[in-house]
């Protein structure tokens, strides 16, 4: 075992020294030739490992010769077959090289519903990496998947999608509710579009508190007259998680009108309440902080001390927390 263990090493590092000089004199074909035979030299476990290893580090048109060198090698084919593999482990292998090649546009789409999550999320990794509308509505579909990491990786790729996806985005968090959008709004919030308003104004109505507190967060990274008109009766929400995103919404948008609003909050019962209304009084700028030092005496002792906590914070943890 150590024996070929040797011998596997001795011929990668060979295969990448050629693989290399072909890389440095794009277009000759020669070079292109001479690294594919040293590719072809080697078993098609260390071909997939020297060439996942190179394009994960190239780009442009380097990037585009190892991906040539992988189709006339015969991997991009090998491995669009083994996605079909009754094994989720063969199709996760393959899936990741097409991933890294840049290939599998046929192929690559349908597994986004295949049966096991890894498989899911390196589709929907792939995705990203292929903007285009038609991969958007199996995108959304993940982002309520059972598994976090398929879901983490829709928001990821939608996000990188930018204004390709509002739209459909748009249609999503006006169609569906509750959990469904959670994640949805995630991906809206990074996006911060104003044809999100409308979503995320009927979103803070929603029954389940935790999806009234994202789409208040969604609105204090939109704004408007509207936004801030909702967010500052969402003050008086039932739920404290929601009472809390809408004072950090109305800090950034640096509402100053909503300074009594956010004031009166340093009495509420909830901690992160209280600190958040807290800071998005000391972000209000000089109102914000007239009132603070205001409530330094008030008889309320949350409000004194929150007051007080919020004032003796350094001026870059204060901008942190925001």
């Amino acid at each position: 075992m150590k024996r070929t263990s040797t011998r596997n090493e001795s011929l990668l590092g060979r295969a990448r020294e050629t693989l290399a000089k072909a890389l440095s004199a794009p277009g000759s074909v020669d070079a292109t030739n001479q690294g594919l035979a040293a590719l072809r030299a080697l078993p098609a476990g260390l071909q997939v490992r020297l060439l996942i290893g190179l394009a994960r580090s190239l780009a442009g048109t380097q990037k585009l010769t190892v991906t040539e060198l992988a189709l006339r090698a015969g991997l991009v084919a090998r491995a669009e077959r083994r996605l079909g593999s009754r094994l989720w482990w063969r199709r996760l292998h393959a899936a990741r090289l097409l991933t890294v090649l840049g290939s599998g546009e046929e192929s690559m789409p349908r597994l986004m519903r295949d049966p096991h999550p890894a498989v899911r999320a390196q589709a929907g990794e792939w995705a990203g990496d292929h903007p285009t509308a038609e991969l958007i509505p199996s995108l959304l579909g993940l982002l309520t998947d059972p598994a976090k990491r398929c879901r983490f990786t829709a928001e990821n790729s939608l996000l990188r999608m930018g204004g390709l996806a509002v739209r459909a985005l748009v249609d999503y968090l006006s169609s569906h509710a509750g959990v469904d959008v959670e994640a949805a709004m995630v991906v809206a919030a990074g996006l911060a579009e104003p044809r999100f308003v409308g979503p995320a104004l009927r979103l803070c109505r929603d029954p389940i508190p935790e999806t009234r507190a994202l789409a208040a967060g969604l609105l204090g990274q939109l704004g408007g007259a509207e936004a801030v008109a909702v967010l500052r009766e969402l003050m008086g929400d039932s739920d404290s998680g929601v009472r809390a995103a809408a004072a950090r919404a109305l800090g950034k948008l640096n509402h100053w009108p909503a300074a009594p609003v956010l004031a009166r909050a340093l009495r509420d019962r909830a901690w992160d309440v209280r600190r958040e209304a807290g800071l998005a009084l000391r972000a209000l700028g000089s109102p914000g902080i007239l009132l603070l030092r205001h409530w330094l005496s008030d008889e309320d002792a949350f409000a004194s001390d929150m007051a007080r906590q919020v004032l003796d914070m350094p001026e870059s943890a204060a901008a942190r927390s925001m």
